[in-house]
């Protein structure tokens, strides 16, 4: 197992995670070559981080350090191995709009929607998610967002745009006054790192203990995935729909498919 590596250390080690990054779409030009963790390198581990799980199905730290979780993911970065297989059904005593958002985002979820080739940031389901913006083969993840949105409303809640960077999406949304004070199924949740640079997707359910959000989120392990998010790793929930959603609506964990996840491998 490589050793872990940190921002700043040069190192052999690091050549090969900038070309395993390289390999996933990562560096806009091609990786630097010479063994240094330094700034671009770091905002790529941070990036990839947010949107990958570990061996254990969980997601990865976004902390920039490469330790073991984080390498055993860069060696498995698509395919089976970043599937979560969870069992999802839409929480109780949501409004109407939100459960229709939800049944969207899962049907969506269940064809199943995954970049094909992997790391290309494309499909011919990931492609319309771009609607009519002129763009594709880019990262996906506020895209995707964009789409169901307006899929379901009819209409982009969010200062009428389609908008494909998540910093830029955030700040719209938090100028029109949609930041979220809790999570709620149907509200997107957006994670800033990497110098502006971040993930975003839905949460389908919050968890009974209130620690953990269930996610629908695309471009997560090249793949639109439900996933398990904690809490406290969430910097801001927005609340597109303004339907007056109460915070009295059931409280889910969602089960493991066993039989499932046995039959793909």
């Amino acid at each position: 197992m490589p050793k872990t590596l940190r921002r700043q250390e040069p190192d052999r080690n690091v050549v090969k995670l900038q070309d395993l990054l390289a390999a996933q779409g990562y560096f806009a030009d091609k990786p630097p070559v010479h063994g240094i963790f330094e700034r671009i390198t770091h905002e790529n581990v941070l990036l990839f981080q947010l949107q990958h799980i570990d061996r254990n199905g969980k997601a990865l730290l976004a902390d920039g350090v490469v330790g073991r979780k984080t390498w055993w993911a860069l060696k498995n970065p698509t395919g089976n191995a970043q599937r979560n297989y969870y069992s999802s059904v839409v929480a109780s005593g949501l409004t109407h709009l939100r459960q229709q958002l939800l049944e969207n985002l899962l049907e969506e979820y269940h064809k199943p929607v995954f970049e094909s080739p992997n790391g290309t940031n494309r499909s011919p389901d990931i492609d319309h998610y771009w609607g009519d913006t002129g763009v594709i083969g880019q990262p996906w993840c506020c895209a995707f967002v964009s789409w169901a949105l307006h899929d379901t409303l009819g209409h982009y809640p969010i200062d009428g745009q389609h908008h494909l960077g998540v910093q830029r999406m955030w700040r719209a949304a938090r100028r029109l006054g949609l930041e979220a004070t809790s999570a709620k199924p149907g509200d997107v949740f957006i994670q800033i790192k990497a110098n502006g640079k971040g993930h975003t997707g839905f949460v389908a359910a919050v968890s009974p203990d209130g620690k953990h959000v269930y996610t629908c989120e695309g471009n997560c392990g090249n793949r639109l995935k439900l996933g398990k998010r904690r809490l406290q790793s969430i910097d801001h929930f927005i609340d597109c729909l303004e339907d007056d959603q109460d915070n009295e609506f059931e409280r889910l964990d969602f089960e493991i498919d066993d039989v499932g996840r046995e039959g793909t491998r």
